[in-house]
């Protein structure tokens, strides 16, 4: 007892990370030797994750704190995929009336577009309706306004999108080996104020190394949205400075 008076009368000492230093690195070199699986796909492709996006040539980092107006918007989905609520949130921000988005994947992302934006008309394309493996999930309430389009984007005609869409979301997991002519074809569609999120940036190395090719041929930034796999390129003033 009298150990204990004596142990809580002294005066704390601060802690800083200095003194985290030798037990943090010990318990690293323990677990990595326990579980090397996860010390390759945990540990290491974070590192690698920072590195790139520390190091990269022309994308933008920015906190999801700096979205002018983010702080206001609330949407609802699962929180088990962060990147599509934030692709939500971005739209809802934006206030799109049409959306397009290159690889549906499970059509987990147009789903809670649909659910968020309930007025928006959404647009899904893939290679191929095999390709877009339950993007028929929508609810009935939604299904409505997400219209299935398939084919090649090197030679289907978006002419008919031209100029008219808010936000173009590029799945570039998915479709890494089309970016380029994903890319044009959403520049062509956005309309005066429009935006184009890509998901990938930080998880697929085609993505990461097109968009810092791609970033300095641009009239605006490209920012890469940290804590998330989204790229953002946009006409509004989205980011504040």
């Amino acid at each position: 007892m009298d150990a204990f008076k004596t142990s809580r009368d002294r005066p704390a000492q601060p802690i800083g990370n200095l003194r985290l230093v030798p037990g943090v690195v010990a318990g690293a070199l323990r677990n990595s030797f326990a579980d090397p699986h996860d010390l390759r796909d945990g540990f290491l492709r974070n590192v690698w994750v920072e590195l790139k996006r520390f190091g990269a040539p022309n994308v933008r980092t920015v906190e999801l704190s700096r979205i002018r107006g983010i702080q206001r918007v609330s949407v609802e989905g699962p929180v088990v995929r962060h990147g599509a609520l934030v692709v939500s949130a971005l739209a809802a921000l934006l206030e799109c009336e049409r959306i397009f988005e290159f690889g549906t994947s499970d059509g987990e992302t147009s789903r809670l577009l649909a659910h968020n934006l309930p007025a928006a008309e959404i647009y899904t394309f893939d290679a191929s309706s095999e390709a877009a493996r339950g993007g028929g999930g929508a609810g009935p309430a939604s299904a409505t306004r997400i219209m299935k389009l398939y084919g090649d984007s090197l030679t289907f005609d978006f002419s008919p999108y031209s100029g008219s869409i808010d936000l173009v979301h590029i799945d570039g997991t998915r479709r890494a080996d089309s970016l380029r002519a994903d890319a044009d074809a959403a520049f062509g569609m956005l309309s005066e104020l429009g935006s184009i999120i890509w998901y990938g940036y930080s998880y697929q190395p085609a993505v990461y190394a097109y968009l810092n090719k791609l970033a300095p041929l641009l009239d605006r930034p490209v920012y890469h949205l940290v804590g998330t796999r989204l790229a953002l390129y946009s006409r509004w003033d989205i980011v504040v400075t």
